[in-house]
């Protein structure tokens, strides 16, 4: 919903700064493991409820995550890469929820619960559309 309207603000320039991290040698995967530790510094903190701590971890998780394909795109992606950024990206969305349980066990564990449920729901149906689109080439 919100994709097809912030693309033309955040491509650019994320396109520009892929540019400079490819020409200083960084690989897209190396962009996607920091994100990934990103993500699980900010479910750490949140279970710590260092929320202020934990959104300048989401914030840099979320970035590294459009980063990576910037710099992959001016280089050759790879399986590899897109195997690892789609399960960084699952980590990330378990773990924020988890974090919450954690962070407030008797307030939180059902509304992590909840949003784990749905977040498990879109991951089936963008994996089960992934294998009928490689079936259909």
């Amino acid at each position: 919903m919100f994709d097809a309207r912030l693309r033309p603000l955040i491509d650019p320039p994320l396109t520009r700064a892929g540019a400079v991290l490819w020409r200083w040698g960084v690989s897209a995967n190396r962009v996607t493991m920091a994100g990934l530790i990103a993500a699980l510094l900010a479910a750490a903190a949140i279970a710590l409820q260092a929320f202020w701590i934990a959104l300048a971890f989401i914030v840099a998780s979320r970035l590294l995550d459009g980063l990576d394909g910037a710099v992959a795109r001016h280089s050759a992606p790879t399986d590899l890469g897109g195997y690892v950024d789609t399960v960084s990206d699952y980590v990330f969305y378990a773990g924020i929820p988890l974090g919450f349980a954690f962070a407030c066990p008797l307030d939180n564990a059902l509304p992590a619960a909840a949003l784990l449920a749905t977040f498990v729901m879109t991951c089936s149906s963008f994996l089960a559309f992934a294998l009928l689109a490689a079936k259909r080439g």
